[in-house]
């Protein structure tokens, strides 16, 4: 999936291969995920304490996956699997640069192992970027654990990826050559949730979120999408 930021009329396309959204299979991970029930996962008008607000689609949201997507799914290993997205905003448009951004994409269902799915979901995200090659985006390094107060023992694993901004020649605004995000994934018995949180000022500067702080977020952002059934 992509997003297409405007930042002071320069275009600056954030590439993530998230229509690979879940490769399951093929991981020898283990999960000592505790099974809190079954949960599934909502889009809020709101969330981390009204901060931010639901975006409509034509300031980013995407229409999810397919379904031959979900069909795949369900293969993968989610039984009876169901998706849900948004892109969530913050701050003035009248300032763009002192917005930010959390882009969310998740399914849930029944997850026998949930840190073999989070482990794929980045292992296919990857495999996807490098058939697509590196103009929109490379991974940096791997996947690395994260345990924010806010995740209640669950997994979540955060990845940087270098982004080059071909637009960064044109307009007196236009950002930097390249710059830095990361994206988190939760995983736990009923749901798997991608977080991408966005900057823009930092961004503009060559640099988004640290790991740490995207990790907090999206441990947070999980307490609020997240709704037992």
């Amino acid at each position: 999936k992509k997003t297409a930021l405007i930042i002071g009329g320069a275009a600056v396309v954030v590439a993530i291969a998230v229509g690979a959204y879940l490769v399951l299979g093929g991981s020898n991970s283990s999960s000592s995920v505790a099974d809190d029930g079954p949960h599934k996962l909502t889009t809020p008008a709101t969330v981390l304490g009204g901060e931010y607000k639901k975006a409509d689609n034509a300031d980013g949201a995407d229409d999810g996956m397919t379904k031959d997507d979900l069909k795949d799914a369900e293969g993968w290993g989610v039984k009876n699997p169901k998706d849900v997205n948004a892109a969530y905003q913050s701050g003035d448009k009248s300032n763009p640069l002192a917005m930010k951004q959390i882009t969310f994409g998740g399914v849930w269902g029944t997850i026998d192992e949930p840190e073999k799915a989070v482990d794929n979901m980045f292992a296919g995200m990857k495999k996807e970027q490098e058939k697509e090659g590196t103009k929109d985006g490379e991974f940096i390094g791997s996947p690395k654990a994260y345990t924010p107060s806010a995740l209640d023992g669950d997994v979540l694993k955060c990845q940087e990826i270098k982004v080059k901004n071909d637009s960064s020649g044109s307009g007196a605004a236009a950002g930097p050559k390249e710059f830095t995000m990361p994206v988190c994934i939760w995983g736990d018995h009923s749901t798997l949730g991608l977080v991408m949180p966005i900057d823009f000022a930092s961004m503009m500067a060559g640099k988004g979120s640290t790991p740490e702080a995207a990790a907090e977020t999206a441990a947070k952002l999980r307490k609020d999408v997240r709704e037992k059934i």
